[in-house]
């Protein structure tokens, strides 16, 4: 791998912020006629915090006038790509197009072969880079909170097992043998681009059987003798808790290893085919295996040296085209500049978090087997049980060792509006949510208040919308989805900025309104 440089790069670096600007600059004056590929478009100036770009609204004005056909006849790169494109959305818009966001979920379990790959409509095999958007879509959406079959990320996650070659490594076409015993495959369709998606198909499955975070415990990758999963006798559970028989967790994370062992020998900061294209795969694969190993917050080195090196390959009027296809390069300039913003990681970072994969406050998983278990897959901190002032009473110490289990603990009683006790501990994690200068305490009163589903509780979740700390603005927004029950429509979107905060916060004050006229918030 490559040396640590003398000064490592992050999506915030000026270098970095400077790339993609000139990108925008270019995509903003180059047109992309295809549905699938001004999706790719939108989606970049999303990620780049470009919400109200018109680029955002011609990608929005794609996909409609698609929907109005059997989107069945679409490929599964289009059909994957709308589906990043709109759960991205911000959540005023992304609710408009709930219904086409589950047809689109539904296309996908239509197109999927009888082996459970995606591929092209002429052929009998799965095609390991349509299979990654295929994966990717369904990612998305679960990750926005709407239902995906269960079924479908069974077939998609064992043809991906039972395609990898012996090496690890994965080839355009894969050959499926019906069984789990690997076989080689196609070398001439094996290279970075390839492997990197096959590769980023086997996390996004293990992360929706909710296997991520049991690794994470582990913290190493390749280590059999320290899997946590050589405990789980049980099968693999989605996020939805609907039980897998179909999928075998400890199968699924060999052939992780085996990919990894793959990767790491053989990395390339920039591969002769499709560069580009495998920039963005490699972003997600790097993102997840970091994620799991618990680096997910450190400075990588092959950030900072593919980064470099595309700045030195960027064109002057922003663009980037080293494959000369057809519309390449307004295509790899999206890849590239969504590597340059580390998509992935930002998504994953604020979806762990929310959904309970990191601990309270981002402080990790709980290092004494004692205070563990596996709840739906993953690793929780077991309830400590006691009267609720007493545990409020630990919450107030966030250097309290059995702070989590405090938390989970009141957060597991029962905190119905009806209770005697309620607007006591109610007072006291409001004034919590209001002092303190701890983000954890903030965050588990944030938490604890929406547990309550007390709508009285919801202008003060609407000002920790305003909290500096990302995990508390992040808290308030998963918050306001419990009370409101809007779970299949505003999702997760953007990360912490300025115009993710004020599109949350125009989002939030406006439901709230419609509940309470004579309410009014400072804009």
């Amino acid at each position: 791998m490559c040396p640590v440089p003398a000064r490592a790069l992050t999506p915030k670096s000026p270098e970095v912020k400077e790339a993609v600007e000139k990108a925008c600059a270019f995509l903003a004056s180059h047109e992309e006629h295809r549905p699938g590929g001004k999706a790719l478009v939108g989606l970049t100036f999303i990620k780049a915090g470009k919400f109200d770009h018109p680029r955002v609204q011609q990608g929005i004005a794609a996909v409609e006038q698609m929907m109005k056909f059997d989107v069945t006849q679409q490929n599964i790169y289009t059909i994957g790509l709308t589906l990043i494109f709109l759960t991205e959305l911000p959540p005023a818009q992304q609710a408009q197009y709930a219904d086409t966001i589950t047809k689109l979920i539904a296309s996908l379990k239509t197109l999927q072969k009888p082996h459970g790959g995606w591929g092209y409509s002429h052929r009998d095999t799965g095609d390991t880079s349509m299979h990654q958007y295929g994966i990717l879509g369904l990612w998305s959406a679960e990750a926005a909170g709407y239902d995906t079959p269960l079924e479908c990320w069974e077939r998609a996650a064992n043809w991906v097992i039972r395609t990898q070659a012996p090496d690890g490594s994965y080839t355009y076409q894969g050959q499926d043998p019906g069984g789990l015993t690997p076989i080689e495959q196609d070398k001439g369709g094996t290279r970075p681009s390839i492997c990197a998606a096959g590769s980023g198909c086997l996390y996004m499955c293990a992360d929706y059987f909710g296997l991520l975070d049991v690794k994470l415990g582990s913290g190493t990758a390749n280590a059999d003798a320290d899997n946590p999963l050589k405990k789980v006798k049980k099968p693999g559970t989605g996020r939805k808790g609907k039980e897998s028989t179909q999928v075998d967790p400890q199968m699924l994370w060999g052939r992780i290893a085996k990919a990894d062992e793959y990767m790491d020998a053989n990395f390339t900061v920039y591969p002769a085919v499709h560069p580009c294209y495998y920039l963005y795969a490699f972003e997600r694969y790097k993102t997840f295996k970091d994620y799991c190993e618990g680096n997910i917050d450190k400075e990588v080195a092959w950030y900072t040296e593919m980064a470099q090196n595309l700045f030195k390959l960027q064109k002057a009027d922003g663009h980037w085209d080293p494959w000369h296809q057809e519309n390449g390069e307004v295509c790899d300039t999206c890849f590239a500049a969504l590597f340059l913003l580390r998509s992935m990681y930002k998504k994953v970072t604020e979806i762990k978090r929310l959904q309970g994969g990191l601990a309270v406050g981002g402080r990790g998983l709980p290092s004494g087997e004692g205070d563990l278990t596996m709840e739906k897959g993953s690793v929780k901190h077991k309830p400590l049980k006691g009267p609720a002032e007493g545990l409020l009473a630990m919450i107030a110490n966030p250097n309290d060792p059995d702070f989590e289990r405090a938390v989970s603990g009141l957060a597991s009683q029962s905190l119905a509006s009806d209770e005697d006790h309620l607007s006591d501990i109610q007072k006291k994690l409001r004034d919590m949510l209001k002092d303190s200068k701890s983000p954890e305490q903030r965050v588990a009163a944030v938490k604890l208040l929406a547990r309550t589903r007390d709508l009285h509780q919801v202008p003060i979740l609407l000002e920790a919308l305003k909290d500096p700390e990302p995990d508390v603005f992040m808290a308030a927004n998963e918050g306001l989805r419990f009370i409101s029950r809007k779970f299949g429509g505003p999702g997760f979107w953007g990360g912490s900025d300025e115009p993710t905060r004020r599109e949350a916060q125009k989002f939030w004050n406006k439901w709230y309104k419609s509940l309470n006229p004579e309410s009014e918030f400072e804009e």
